[in-house]
């Protein structure tokens, strides 16, 4: 399957590209032709000018030589300029592709990766494959110049030609050798990169909660580590990218030596002149500079080939939460109700949660020991997750036919740890939402206005990476500003109070019922002043039977 991804993703890349790598290609085989009419010019100049002493032959092939070098130099300018346009749209595409995927990912899906191996792949990976597809059209010309070259030194002389192309089952040998112990060696590197970036990620977030805890040692020493994992594999990468480097050269170059010698000898006796021995060394220099090049490129491709693989394995992840084949519209408002939920938890026993039927506009408190499951509850009744059994439904409608937008629309979740991206306050607050939103309104109900108005640039003030500027409490005062400014008709809080001051939470609580008083909200929470203000309290105290725990904790409608 990562196979069939990365050469799926390779030639993806190729369409995209389309015309601007095929002109650039042809550019590309002018460079080469160049490169071989080149020497065999000069041979000519320095046989029929130099040697024949005929003035008129040496600058009939000087102007010759002129133009071969004026299409060379076309050649490569148009070849490169070409190459990297395309090379660069298609990369930009690559990460739109990308950040797409991710997008549409839910929980459970990214979970496969972690956030700094994201990253790394959006990055690092890309990139590769972004030089990969610069470097095509100079791969594909090369293998012609080479063949080329090869086909010219053939033709040259038997005794020179026999030199020329004995290199050639030598250099199959030695790309066969090393390509398959450079992808491997790649393939660690990037995997060694992926892990860094993940203990980077933990270093630079969680280094502030665990300090007091004297942890942040223990983060800085796996980052030591984790880095030095990438040096030693970065050095494995290059010891084997040094070897091939050097080998497949070094071929055509002992070849040259012995041309050489033996060419030399044939000019002394007078088998061959000079002008063809200097064509023959120059074409098997020419001959070891397309080795070097297309050793170069086949190193490109290995690297190329890895990171396809591993940004392919994010392309081709599902998403848990899937959307139904046909949606079914969500009303406007309609009961919130539960039947028969159960959770597979590992390593544990399955969860079953009690039945609920909150009606539209009910202000309902789930409470409960921890890992009674009233998290779970949540993120089921706003489809962050599935249930192994049973159904959540809203006005009737079950929420797994419901389009995730329309969904997404009608029931809002703030998270028990909300998270804020790193920007202003506003930008935080209007994530998504218009601007012309009641903000104010929101954010006087949230009572972020309270420590909002005491800062410089008011709700222009940077959060810092994920709010590390802020307080915990106003993290989840932001949050709820945020939630409220959805004006979604249902509302659900996950102990989002647990960091504010009793006497916040009291006016947050006041002021929430006013701000909207038909919308239906069920908050999780062990807070006092939150079941004071509920309309009905739900136990979902696992000794009891789910249909008893409702009942039992019951007050009110």
């Amino acid at each position: 399957m990562a196979q069939r991804g990365a050469l799926g993703l390779m030639t993806w890349g190729l369409r995209e590209t389309g015309g601007r790598m095929f002109v650039a290609w042809l550019f590309g085989l002018t460079y080469q032709s160049g490169l071989v009419l080149l020497p065999w010019c000069l041979g000519r100049a320095l046989d029929e000018g130099i040697t024949g002493r005929d003035r008129g032959a040496l600058l009939g092939w000087a102007g010759a030589v002129l133009g071969v070098s004026v299409l060379l130099t076309a050649g490569e300018l148009g070849m490169r300029w070409f190459s990297a346009i395309g090379a660069s749209r298609t990369g930009n595409r690559l990460i739109a592709r990308l950040t797409a995927a991710v997008l549409r990912l839910d929980r459970g899906a990214v979970g496969r990766f972690g956030h700094g191996d994201l990253v790394t792949r959006g990055t690092r990976d890309a990139e590769a494959v972004h030089t990969w597809l610069r470097s095509t059209p100079s791969l594909l010309s090369g293998v012609l110049g080479f063949c080329g070259a090869v086909v010219v030194v053939a033709l040259l002389d038997p005794a020179l030609a026999v030199v020329g192309v004995a290199t050639v089952p030598v250099l199959i040998l030695v790309n066969l050798w090393y390509p398959p112990r450079f992808e491997r060696a790649g393939r660690r590197v990037s995997e060694a990169h992926s892990t860094r970036a993940d203990a980077v990620e933990d270093l630079l977030s969680a280094s502030t909660a665990v300090r007091g805890l004297g942890g942040e040692r223990v983060l800085v020493e796996r980052h030591h580590a984790r880095s030095a994992e990438v040096t030693s594999e970065t050095v494995a990468l290059a010891r084997i990218a040094a070897g091939w480097s050097a080998h497949a050269p070094f071929v055509p170059a002992i070849a040259s030596a012995v041309g050489l010698l033996a060419g030399g000898l044939a000019v002394l006796d007078g088998r061959i002149s000079v002008g063809t021995l200097l064509t023959f060394t120059t074409w098997m220099a020419l001959l070891s500079l397309q080795v070097i090049t297309l050793t170069d490129r086949f190193g490109v491709i290995g690297l190329a080939w890895t990171a396809g693989r591993r940004i392919a394995e994010v392309l081709e992840a599902e998403p848990a939460i899937k959307e139904p084949e046909k949606a079914v519209p969500l009303p406007r408002t309609g009961e919130l109700a539960t039947a028969g939920l159960r959770v597979e938890l590992p390593d544990r026993a399955p969860l079953h949660l009690p039945d609920l039927r909150v009606r539209p506009g009910e202000f309902v408190v789930l409470t409960g020991l921890v890992g009674s499951g009233k998290t779970t509850l949540l993120r089921l009744l706003a489809r962050l997750a599935d249930p192994a059994g049973g159904t959540v439904t809203y006005g009737g409608v079950d929420l797994r036919d419901a389009a995730l937008a329309d969904l997404r629309r009608t029931i809002t979740i703030v998270g028990q740890r909300p998270q804020l991206l790193s920007g202003t306050i506003r930008e935080n607050l209007l994530l998504g939402i218009d601007e012309d939103a009641d903000l104010d309104g929101a954010c006087h109900v949230a009572a972020v206005d309270e420590f909002v108005g005491s800062l410089p640039d008011r709700y222009d003030t940077l959060v810092g990476e994920r709010g590390s500027t802020l307080s915990g409490g106003q993290v989840q005062r932001i949050a709820v500003a945020r939630a409220l400014l959805r004006r979604a008709p249902v509302l659900l809080l996950d102990d989002v109070t647990s960091a504010v001051d009793a006497g916040t939470e009291t006016a947050i609580l006041d002021r929430l019922r006013d701000w909207a008083p038909g919308t239906t909200v069920v908050a999780a929470t062990s807070r006092p002043e939150v079941m004071a203000r509920a309309d009905r309290l739900i136990s979902l105290d696992t000794s009891l039977d789910p249909r008893e725990a409702v009942t039992a904790g019951s007050i009110g409608g």
